[in-house]
């Protein structure tokens, strides 16, 4: 067994290593018309992941047009994978012509202000938000994933260090780490739309569903008095627009957070739950900005698990999405 897993991890990195050969070498429309290519294939070969995609949509946005954004989505994946190995490779001249930057006096004031700056993003074109540190000539931290296969996560990481991020374990006391950065007046990087534990009971509205939110992004952003950057990325044509929104102060919710000293306790702080809901707003803001380009396979009100019986079953999301909440803050 050991032998055939070293073998698909072989093949696995093989592949992996030409695609971003050939892509790095193809002019850029050429190989955009492939990512293209390839999410529509994705689309019409994989009816779970499919599926999965248009019921949040259509629980999001409405119904009537789920299925015509659904396709625009896989579509646009294909797209910004490849852009996301084109832009790495790319000098940083190259990258500037490529992209607008609207808002860049929220940066500056941030900048000025001397405390550490919390950037928060979303599942939205990730591939030029990851081109930051470049294009703006500042230090960004971020918690990243490590692969298990060491050939790919080579790969992986050639990227990454192109980006100009500064990457910070994934794991030991993230929470702890991610405070002491703040406090030393950095500058860091983090996701809000994640959905976290249910356990954690911290339960936001996300398009008026409620939705398990991790309280890590808010907790962190308290007691590392921080400023809080929202940034987000919207593709048009062959140009990125790169936002910087007027920043959140985390001193404006409160300090009860003071009082809590686990995570999983941390939706009991009127202060967590505050600024953890003004996140999660923002965050639908920037997705009605050009909904197709949310990434709706992330499965962001229940687990894969849960979306599949739903699927299986034709049970009422909805209704399965309430339930859920309900248990969960009734123990």
């Amino acid at each position: 067994m050991r032998m055939w897993t070293k073998i698909a991890g072989e093949l696995q990195y093989l592949f992996l290593a030409c695609a971003v050969s050939a892509i790095r070498v193809l002019p850029y429309r050429a190989a955009v018309g492939i990512g293209r290519f390839l999410g529509l294939l994705v689309w019409m070969c994989v009816g779970l992941h499919r599926r999965i995609a248009r019921i949040q949509i259509r629980q999001a946005l409405g119904e009537g047009d789920e299925k015509r954004k659904t396709l625009k989505m896989f579509i646009h994946q294909g797209e910004i994978i490849i852009d996301a190995i084109k832009y790495a490779y790319m000098d940083d001249d190259e990258i500037r012509d490529k992209v607008v930057i609207e808002g860049r006096e929220h940066l500056e004031d941030a900048l000025a202000s001397g405390r550490g700056i919390l950037g928060i993003a979303g599942h939205t074109n990730w591939e030029v938000l990851a081109q930051i540190p470049r294009i703006c000539g500042i230090e960004v931290s971020i918690m990243a994933d490590v692969i298990k296969n060491p050939r790919i996560q080579s790969i992986i990481e050639d990227m990454r260090s192109r980006y100009g991020f500064t990457l910070l374990p994934p794991k030991g006391g993230m929470v702890a780490r991610l405070t002491d950065e703040l406090k030393r007046g950095r500058i860091i990087g983090i996701a809000v739309d994640q959905r976290g534990r249910r356990e954690n009971r911290l339960f936001c509205d996300f398009f008026g569903i409620p939705a398990p939110t991790n309280p890590v992004p808010a907790l962190v952003a308290l007691r590392g008095d921080a400023l809080i950057l929202p940034v987000w990325g919207i593709k048009r044509g062959d140009t990125y627009i790169l936002g910087f929104d007027p920043i959140i102060d985390s001193r404006d919710f409160g300090n009860d957070y003071t009082q809590i000293d686990k995570l999983r306790d941390a939706w009991q702080s009127q202060a967590v739950q505050k600024l953890s809901q003004a996140m999660q707003s923002w965050m639908c803001s920037v997705v009605t900005m050009c909904d197709y380009q949310y990434f709706w396979l992330h499965t962001r009100w229940l687990r894969r698990s849960d979306m599949k019986r739903i699927l299986k079953t034709g049970a009422d999301f909805k209704e399965y999405v309430y339930e859920q909440t309900r248990n969960y803050l009734q123990e």
